[in-house]
């Protein structure tokens, strides 16, 4: 669990006596001497402890001493390992030791805090249980008599399941401890080195060299983990672990590697494990990514935590015109809109405003993907097309503004022109009067500017050979002024030359200082039989002081020959999540042992979702990319690209939230009973998620930044 700065978790324990406090002080009404009144005795430690002394005769303290005030206390242990094996545990008890005036030191009773109330409880005895869901360290706190100490408790998950049918005694699970120098195979996926947010469905382990009939230990270890699986794996060997054990497993995650090894029995006897590391982000990926699934035609919409995609709407039959209409469509051809799984209409290139109010969409005309586009209102409690551009209409990309106000449509003549997307209206822009061929448009999260593909040498917007990197700057004016101001684009500026490549579909990195992009010798992923882009992916600074960096980690280096420069349509979560820039693509390349190319992966047509976690804040020559995981929940069953990253429509004040950036205000606060929800209410920072302008305006200065309007962790643990 992550405690940000809206208030840390805290467990009362009962204030009890311990064994060395007394019933009365002195027995008759004289002064302590400490501003106590006699008549508040049992109070711990308040009065000074006393004790049995032989040398004492006389009077109500016959037989006592007092040893003065306390002065400090220490608990015992001051670290205890507290381990949880499948669920269950011990409790752990905690005594406090107050040392006094005197210098000597006794037990004495406290009351007890607890800061992780996820990992455990503690009671008034100082006795702990662990909660048994997740591992980690909490910080115990004792007080008493004027005094506070802290001990560590660290809870170690420990987790051993069987899988069915196996059997194995334990002096057949002490062999995997004990392997010979005999490789037990090849991991395929995930790949070494892998980094995996939170709160993300966990990944398929594949792996290749086993037999029919060998048993296998999944083994998996971090500081607060350790998981033990023992299972049947026939070829093609596949496992993947529970959901709770998964969550818990990346939850507890504190910044080290999470090790894994894969050890196979064969006839009896362990071979030596197959091993990688995984790295695990400090917090979940939001938002959702809406791709095409081209065999079906249909826009889909997957978030990463969810194990199956969904059509994000109705597109309606091929054969009719639909609602609201094509302007000027005469009757021919027939029907009017190429045609897709069950007659309904193929909806193709398409965007999505960052604030996930809003696509544009190419709908493809029936002969000629040269088409009107049209805009759905993701917001409605039906999404459904809002408007649609006439029949005539000739566009082939769009790029759209974060709040999906405006869009740049990009035509098959390789012009651009800017539109209203609420109408699809055209609109006098700078565009107009280029002498160059421009493509791919994508406007910065911030709204302040539109990158494109520029002096293009190729077929049409999506497929072309040549090409280099520009940006303009944009205003969207103010139509409520008087006079009214009209959107605008200025400035335009060469980014990054293509030089001799093609540079092709950019997308700005959540703070709109880098632009990341594909670059190769064809921008698409394969056309016919003939025409196959070999294509790897690029980050480059919008200032111009860093430069272009290769993403070549992310790309695939490292893999098999068939699997590299084929990573194509980078674009980017706009919330930067556990220090890290998170891209999603599309990319043909093997996954495991599911989709496995016996020759080349590329004519095989079946583009799958891949994301990679790149590290904020890159700098020259050194490769700020990590190892990418095909994106769970995906139908590996149909061909899926233009994978585009948006939030959820943002939540009214009062909605449940788990960040900032999920509520229209901005903020995400907790209630007096510790839920989250979405207000407007100011506070004097903001954690993590929430609304910010500056960097000072982040709770954390020293690890989070404010990157495109929210702060968020700077860097990676």
């Amino acid at each position: 669990m992550q405690l940000g700065a809206r208030g840390s978790w805290l467990v009362l324990g009962v204030l009890v006596a311990g064994s060395a406090a007394f019933a009365a002080c002195g027995g008759g009404g004289g002064s302590s001497g400490n501003g106590e009144s006699p008549s508040d005795g049992g109070v711990d430690g308040a009065l000074g402890d006393v004790a049995p002394d032989a040398s004492a005769a006389d009077g109500d303290d016959a037989g006592l001493v007092s040893h003065g005030n306390v002065v400090a206390l220490t608990i015992n242990p001051t670290i205890a390992t507290i381990p949880v094996t499948n669920g269950t545990s011990t409790p752990t008890v905690f005594q406090a030791i107050a040392e006094y005036q005197d210098g000597t030191s006794a037990p004495i009773g406290a009351s007890w805090t607890l800061d992780r109330p996820d990992l455990g409880t503690i009671d008034g005895g100082g006795s702990f249980q662990a909660s048994g869901l997740l591992g980690g360290q909490a910080i115990v706190t004792a007080s008493a008599g004027g005094q506070q100490a802290t001990a560590k408790a660290n809870v170690v998950l420990r987790v051993e399941q069987d899988g069915a049918g196996i059997g194995l005694s334990t002096a057949d699970k002490a062999k995997f401890d004990t392997p010979d120098a005999t490789p037990s195979g090849t991991l395929l996926y995930p790949y070494d080195k892998t980094v995996f947010p939170r709160g993300l469905l966990p990944p398929e382990i594949m792996w290749g060299g086993g037999s029919a009939g060998d048993v296998y230990r999944v083994h998996v270890k971090e500081q607060y983990v350790e998981t033990a699986f023992y299972t049947l794996a026939d070829p093609p060997s596949r496992f993947t672990m529970p959901v709770d054990v998964w969550n818990a497993l990346t939850e507890s995650n504190a910044g080290e590697p999470a090790v894994v090894d894969v050890t196979r029995m064969s006839a009896g006897v362990a071979h030596a494990p197959m091993t990688e590391s995984w790295t695990i982000a400090n917090g979940s990926l939001r938002g959702s990514i809406y791709y095409w699934a081209i065999n079906t035609g249909q826009l889909m919409k997957i978030a990463p935590s969810t194990s199956t995609p969904t059509v994000v709407f109705d597109s309606g039959p091929a054969d009719v015109i639909g609602t609201p209409p094509a302007a000027g469509y005469g009757g021919t051809p027939s029907p009017p809109w190429a045609a897709v799984g069950s007659n309904k209409r193929c909806v193709a290139c398409h965007t999505v405003s960052k604030d996930g109010s809003t696509i544009a969409a190419v709908f493809e005309k029936n002969g000629s993907t040269a088409s009107p586009w049209g805009t759905i209102d993701l917001k409605a409690t039906t999404p459904s097309v809002v408007q649609m551009t006439p029949y005539a209409s000739s566009t082939i990309y769009l790029g759209i503004t974060p709040n999906g106000a405006y869009t740049v449509a990009n035509d098959v003549n390789m012009t651009m022109h800017l539109a209203d997307a609420k109408t699809g209206s055209t609109l006098a822009s700078a565009l107009d009067g280029f002498a160059d061929k421009t493509c791919d448009p994508s406007f910065s999260p911030n709204g302040a500017m539109l990158a494109f593909s520029s002096n293009v040498v190729g077929g049409y917007p999506v497929e072309f050979w040549q090409a280099d990197l520009d940006v303009m700057d944009f205003s969207a004016g103010d139509p409520k002024a008087t006079p009214p101001v009209a959107p605008s684009l200025a400035n335009r500026r060469q980014i990054v030359p293509g030089g001799g490549a093609a540079i092709a579909f950019p997308s700005f990195s959540p703070d709109s200082k880098w632009i990341f992009y594909q670059k190769g010798d064809y921008t698409r992923a394969k056309y016919a039989t003939s025409s196959v882009g070999h294509n790897d992916l690029y980050v480059a600074d919008v200032a111009k002081a860093v430069g272009e960096i290769p993403l070549a980690t992310a790309s695939g280096a490292g893999l098999e020959a068939r699997n590299q420069h084929i990573s194509y349509q980078p674009t980017v979560n706009p919330v930067s999540v556990g220090g890290y820039t998170w891209i999603v693509f599309f990319s043909p390349r093997d996954y495991g042992n599911e989709l496995l190319s016996t020759s080349n992966p590329t004519y095989e047509n079946r583009k799958q979702l891949w994301v990679a976690a790149i590290d904020n804040n890159p700098t020259a020559g050194k490769d700020p990319s990590h190892p990418a995981f095909w994106l769970p929940g995906q139908d590996l069953t149909t061909a899926n690209m233009s994978g585009y990253w948006a939030l959820e429509p943002c939540r009214a004040d009062g909605t449940s939230c788990d960040q900032g950036f999920e509520c229209c205000s901005g903020y995400c606060h907790a209630d007096a009973s510790g839920k989250l929800s979405c207000s407007s209410a100011t506070t004097s920072c903001s954690a993590i998620g929430d609304k910010c302008t500056t960097d000072a305006d982040c709770c954390d200065t020293t690890n989070t930044q404010c990157v495109g309007g929210f702060c968020a962790v700077s860097r990676p643990q």
